[in-house]
This record gives structure tokens, sequence and C-alpha cells, in this order.
């Protein structure tokens, strides 16, 4: 997946990221991080694991339910590509949940 800034946004959204008050509140106030900055490495951490964990989940059912499905395009990156699409989609409905800036070249 690529641990951009907005697929945090959505995880918050179907509720597989849960950022702490004290996070949650810092976000809502735009402030720019450093990159590096370790609140910004929790959280992209953190959407990769939830990504690698739905990829997980998604070859399971396939395996059990589906087993004449191939395997071969279950992947974090379409994983991450449904998701920035579903936030593009449905931008009204995600636009209230803050997400971490950051000035970066890598993203």
């Amino acid at each position: 997946m690529f641990a951009d800034y907005r697929i945090p946004q959505v995880l918050v959204h179907f509720g597989s990221l849960e950022y702490t008050s004290e996070l949650m509140e810092f976000l809502k106030t735009d402030t720019i991080l450093e990159n590096g900055d370790p609140r910004e490495v929790e959280i992209r951490g953190a959407s990769i694991y939830i990504i690698e964990q739905v990829r997980d989940a998604v070859v399971k059912i396939l395996k059990e339910q589906h087993p004449e499905i191939s395997l071969d395009n279950v992947n974090s990156i379409v994983i991450d590509q449904y998701l920035w699409d579903y936030r593009r989609r449905h931008n009204a409905d995600l636009e209230h949940i803050p997400f971490h800036k950051v000035l970066s070249i890598y993203y």
C-alpha cells in the first residue's frame, strides 16, 4: 500500500483505525507535522498493518468460499486503490475526519 495521508482517513471512517482523543484533537488543528514525526510514523505504520490484515482476510475468505478464484490480484495495492477511490466518491461523508498533514516529497 502507499502510506499516504488519505487512506488513514478512510480507515478511521470504517472503524479499523482509531486515534487517541489527544491525537484526534491535534489533527483537528491542521498543524503540519515534520516528516518523520512519531505521530506520522505511527499513523502510516498502523495503516500499512491494517491493509495487510484486510488482504489476509480477503485471501482467507476467497480460499474458503471461492477456491476457483485466482489470488494473483489480491494485494495491498488493489486494496489501497479501492480505499482511495472510496474516499473520492464519499468525500462529503469523510470530510469531518481530520487527516495528518506532512510536507514531504514522498507522498
